[in-house]
């Protein structure tokens, strides 16, 4: 008890002690804007940063184009090849990192301060100057090719890719983000080229930044990556989710195990009641070991080793989603589970004591995005991408605070509705 009460001490005074974030939101010379924090408490730079589309902005017919894309960043420059390009980055100590998501693409930039002039340098030639060799391009094709394969015999990732086509139906969230075998042979390096100069825009863009430099510097480091990208607006919006499919499909193959993924729709990340959203399914499959989904099928049943649900929000829409292994004789009983408990939060809603611990869950845990400068420059680009107003900082615990316990009851009869459920199972099910 008395390990509690210190740990929980610490944990009110650097949570006291780091909120409200006191950011600044700049502008540099060419026009770049970004949210930047001070850090001189360590010798590192973060940048955090997202264009928007990602694979969603694809082809129809070369799906895998922008994941194509942002794994060659590194694989050669203007004057200089793939493997003296990586070397560079080795010795600065830098780290550089792209990935392709449904609806935007994300990166991360780290450098040592003393570091910084040959980081950047390197950082706005991996953006600015890759030069896509056409033999790095069949290079990368056949590694994510292979990806694919691996992710056939791997029966969790193949249930979240079957999840994705059966559920999303005509939506491109469906795609593969890595596309297909078959899309990957129709992608030439004009495609990668084409990707890239019409939605990798300053626009679309995206920025955090936190770590130890002055506002000058930085300014003047993030217009010489991102200054001189196209300005051009692109005008695109993800249509939001229509006609979700309900009950059961089976994809079948030979394991031991089956597992399932399964989910209804939710609500995006700007909703008036996400919050509400997030306090009730950390009760219901959110909140680890104390979750009921947890409790019932896993520590009182024995069915499963792991079960979960959560939130997964995009801009324009959202879903809650939930997943588990378990023996193929288990499966339909671990299932009529979920939908009990699933009714059990929509009907009789939560207990007092279990959303208390949910709102103080979540307010001592944001501390956690205050411990590095990657941690903090990804907040700043997060809060920007969705919407959430410079003053959320401030905000976010006033709007915990302000879910009352009845009006969070309300909200589960109205969103949690296992009728509504789609469970997709991959494997052989009993």
């Amino acid at each position: 008890m008395r390990i509690f009460l210190i740990f929980n001490i610490f944990s009110f005074l650097f949570f006291k002690n780091v909120l409200p974030l006191d950011f600044k939101d700049l502008v540099t010379k060419k026009g770049v804007n970004f949210w930047f924090v001070e850090d001189n408490s360590i010798p590192i730079i973060s940048v955090s940063f997202s264009f928007k589309g990602g694979a969603y902005l694809d082809p129809i017919g070369k799906e895998g184009v922008s994941n194509l894309m942002t794994s060659l960043f590194d694989e050669g420059v203007e004057g200089m090849t793939g493997s003296e390009f990586q070397q560079s980055i080795k010795e600065s100590g830098m780290k550089l990192y792209f990935s392709t998501g449904k609806e935007k693409i994300d990166g991360t930039f780290q450098i040592v301060s003393s570091n910084k002039d040959i980081g950047f340098e390197l950082f706005h030639k991996a953006l600015n100057l890759a030069t896509f060799p056409t033999e790095e391009i069949e290079k990368v094709k056949n590694q994510v090719k292979a990806s694919i394969k691996i992710d056939e015999s791997d029966i969790p990732t193949l249930a979240s890719k079957k999840f994705n086509e059966s559920f999303f139906g005509d939506h491109k969230f469906s795609n593969n983000e890595k596309g297909s075998m078959e899309s990957l042979k129709k992608i030439k390096r004009k495609d990668i080229i084409s990707y890239k100069k019409k939605n990798l825009l300053r626009s679309n863009l995206i920025i955090g930044v936190s770590g130890n430099i002055r506002e000058d510097e930085i300014k003047y480091f993030i217009d010489h990556v991102f200054g001189d990208l196209p300005d051009d607006e692109i005008n695109f919006d993800v249509p939001k989710f229509n006609d979700l499919p309900r009950g059961e499909k089976i994809w079948e193959v030979e394991t031991p195990q089956t597992a399932v993924i399964f989910g209804h729709r939710g609500l995006k990340r700007k909703d008036k009641n996400f919050f509400a959203a997030r306090i009730i399914n950390y009760v219901l499959g959110g909140g680890g070991f104390q979750s009921r989904l947890y409790k019932k099928i896993r520590k009182k049943e024995g069915l499963v080793y792991s079960i979960y649900s959560y939130l997964s929000s995009y801009h324009s829409d959202g879903l809650i989603l939930g997943g588990f292994q378990t023996q193929n004789q288990y499966v339909y009983k671990t299932i009529n589970l979920v939908k009990e408990e699933w009714d059990q939060i929509g009907e009789l809603g939560l207990q007092k004591t279990e959303f208390e611990e949910a709102k103080t869950y979540f307010k001592g845990s944001f501390a956690r995005n205050f411990t590095s400068t990657l941690s903090i420059a990804n907040l700043l680009r997060i809060v920007q991408y969705y919407d959430l107003g410079k003053n959320y900082f401030n905000m976010r615990n006033k709007i915990i605070d302000q879910v009352e316990f009845g009006y969070a009851n309300k909200l589960s009869k109205k969103l949690f509705n296992s009728d509504n459920l789609f469970f997709l199972i991959v494997g052989k099910p009993e």
